[in-house]
């Protein structure tokens, strides 16, 4: 039965929308405070000094709905390979926690053992979709994967390849795409450096304490600065958020 829209029905949705949010920001990945390791690769290095410092996140615009489905179909995923792996021999490695630094640790989707490869689950809406397509993974993807096998290859697995599956929110199985490379320890090596760098800035230039400092920190910006945590449009201090790209909104 179809009930029309009214007071009522716009405060259980609303009920509903709290009960998802609540769920959502108590979630372990929601509540994680140390950099993770698809955030190693972000190419804004402001970014980066906010997230090293555990900045206050000043963007409550953004939208959960698209990360609470790609955690809902990860965990999907994680028990169908799980029930494929029943037998005498596991053929996968799923939701495998490896240490890649001293401080920086990461839990991959999924490795096959068999083959030497590790693979990572993205769920993409079309428009994102569609630019992997087009243009390959993104930089940062390909860095947390490389990551990922450097943190294996360190406890004496064989890497061979490393491999991003792109699931599409909204449309058929079919279209999924995936994105298989060659594993290179360079990668990963080059993005710790250049994360260790950052951090070591952070540490000399004290933007906490000195917030004038935060100025020296880049920041690379484009349409992608609207679901930025630290996006605070026309932001004249940068101790309390960043402007960001003048058009993105």
């Amino acid at each position: 039965m179809f009930t029309a829209p009214g007071d009522e029905a716009s405060a259980l949705a609303e009920n509903i929308k709290k009960v998802i949010e609540f769920r959502n920001s108590n979630s372990a990945r929601s509540k994680q405070k140390a950099i993770g390791v698809s955030e190693v690769g972000d190419p804004c290095p402001r970014k980066l000094a906010y997230k090293i410092l555990d900045w206050e996140q000043v963007n409550k615009s953004t939208d959960s709905w698209m990360a609470i489905q790609g955690t809902a179909i990860h965990d999907w995923l994680a028990k169908a390979f799980e029930k494929f792996n029943q037998g005498e021999k596991p053929r996968f490695l799923i939701e495998y926690r490896v240490q890649i630094t001293n401080d920086l640790a990461g839990t991959f989707d999924l490795y096959d053992i068999e083959d030497g490869i590790i693979i990572d689950h993205k769920c993409v809406g079309s428009t994102s979709l569609k630019s992997r397509k087009s243009g390959g993974a993104t930089p940062q993807q390909i860095i947390q994967v490389n990551l990922y096998g450097l943190g294996l290859e360190q406890e004496g697995y064989t890497i061979n390849k490393v491999a991003l599956a792109y699931y599409p929110l909204g449309g058929r199985l079919d279209g999924m795409h995936l994105d298989l490379m060659d594993y290179n320890r360079q990668i990963a090596l080059d993005a710790i450096k250049r994360f260790e760098s950052i951090r070591q800035l952070v540490w000399e230039l004290d933007p906490e304490g000195h917030p004038e400092k935060w100025q020296l920190f880049p920041a690379v910006t484009g349409s992608h600065c609207v679901y930025c945590p630290f996006y605070l449009p026309k932001s004249e201090d940068l101790s309390i958020g960043c402007p960001g790209e003048v058009n993105a909104s």
